[in-house]
């Protein structure tokens, strides 16, 4: 690298052109990247790394008892799950045996220090990865470590199910309904994995109408498609599932990873199932979420201005809504309306404002963001920055300019 690029000014120039150019190439129209990554000082997110582990733990234990109590049509119904999906849901014979692959723990900084989580990702559809590319080449122009990006740690978790195995392939699995969505594609994630895994390994990316016809015993199959998708031809996904040599991603997180927990983890008679250390780091990180029934509706839509309402199976934003911004028939229209499961209502929490600057500005602007914290087996990495664009809803979908946050002690600060 040539030495102008330790100068501050050169180096910021030579980042945004490769961010822009990294965009250009995986990305689409709808990505709005950030010229910076974000360094985190003075929060508490080692507690949340801690609390994890213990808030799986208490939804295995949960769905165990809902299970023994309920018809299992019941609970998928509480959960949003379809039901043609219930073959590739192991976690629904043996909840305590779940192992979560793939995890992206959702968090909204408060300007105290402290952290909320509001959703629990634990799906292999999740996005926003590519992201931590920006941060790389910040690393590069400063001369410093390299921290491992998600999709490197992803390689790390594939690599010995792949020699344990035998396998000598690897399909990034897509749905053909989200080529050209305008967000990233697999590419990079592709290029990543086949850098990182073993030489010789064939990595490719296919659909269920293109280049699905090459998985067989030999390969594993990393599902990115969603759920949904999966509707529409569940006789391919059992075809997937029935070939393949080994499967990352099945529906088991369809159910682990409902918003409907975050209401069932504040339910007195099911916290009574779990110790009171893991009561304690939910009333500490989870705002305050209540399942929508007929019988606290009423009061619900009475303090509606305190909560967003959120779907079982939102998505991009799709389902959420903000309880400040819709009127009360409005509001029960949506919640009264077909809706594949419950809806929750989870208290408003603001986040913390942060000096962030949009790709091709020279200055920082003040703004709400939220963070991703991404965790593949049991390695954690960084975090998915989303900065508010004046959408009460901060995400991707509704306009929301991305990049990449890490941590820094407040000694290197």
């Amino acid at each position: 690298m040539s030495d102008d690029v330790m100068n501050p000014a050169a180096g910021s120039d030579w980042i945004g052109e490769r961010i822009r150019d990294f965009c250009r190439q995986y990305g689409g129209e709808k990505l709005l990247p950030l010229g910076a990554a974000l360094p985190l000082t003075g929060f508490r997110l080692a507690e949340v790394r801690s609390a994890v582990p213990e808030i799986l733990r208490a939804k295995s234990v949960i769905l165990r008892h809902l299970l023994a109590t309920m018809d299992r049509a019941a609970v998928l119904q509480m959960f949003g799950v379809p039901s043609q999906l219930v073959s590739w849901m192991p976690v629904l014979d043996d909840p305590e045996g779940y192992e979560c692959p793939v995890l992206r723990v959702d968090l909204i900084p408060v300007a105290d220090g402290s952290v909320r989580i509001c959703e629990l990702n634990l799906d292999s559809s999740v996005g926003g990865p590519e992201t931590a590319e920006f941060r790389r080449y910040e690393e590069l122009a400063a001369g410093l470590p390299l921290a491992p990006t998600p999709y490197e740690e992803l390689a790390r978790q594939l690599a010995p199910i792949i020699w344990q195995k035998g396998l000598t392939k690897v399909c990034l699995l897509d749905w053909s309904t989200w080529e050209g969505y305008g967000q990233f594609d697999l590419e990079w994630m592709r290029e990543t994995l086949a850098h990182q895994l073993p030489a010789g390994l064939d990595v490719f990316v296919a659909t269920e109408k293109s280049g699905a016809e090459r998985i067989d015993g030999q390969t594993l199959v990393y599902r990115v498609f969603m759920a949904d998708d999966a509707l529409a031809d569940p006789e391919f996904v059992a075809r997937v599932f029935g070939t393949a040599g080994h499967v990352i991603g099945d529906f088991s997180g369809e159910v682990m990873g409902s918003k409907v927990w975050m209401g069932l983890l504040h339910d007195p008679e099911l916290r009574a199932l779990l110790p009171e250390r893991t009561c304690a780091a939910i009333d500490a990180l989870v705002p305050r979420t209540h399942v929508v029934t007929a019988a606290n509706i009423d009061t619900l839509i009475a303090d509606m201005s305190g909560y967003f309402f959120k779907s079982a199976t939102d998505f991009g934003g799709s389902g959420v809504i903000d309880g400040r911004t819709v009127s009360e028939a409005v509001l029960r229209g949506r919640l009264a309306g077909d809706n594949r499961g419950n809806w929750i209502a989870q208290e408003i929490i603001t986040p913390a404002e942060f000096d962030v600057r949009l790709l091709g500005s020279s200055d920082t602007v003040s703004r709400e963001c939220v963070l991703g914290l991404y965790r593949y087996g049991e390695s954690w990495s960084g975090y998915f920055l989303r900065s508010r664009s004046g959408a009460s809803v901060i995400n991707m979908a509704s306009g929301a300019a991305v990049g990449w946050a890490y941590e820094v002690s407040s000694v290197e600060a």
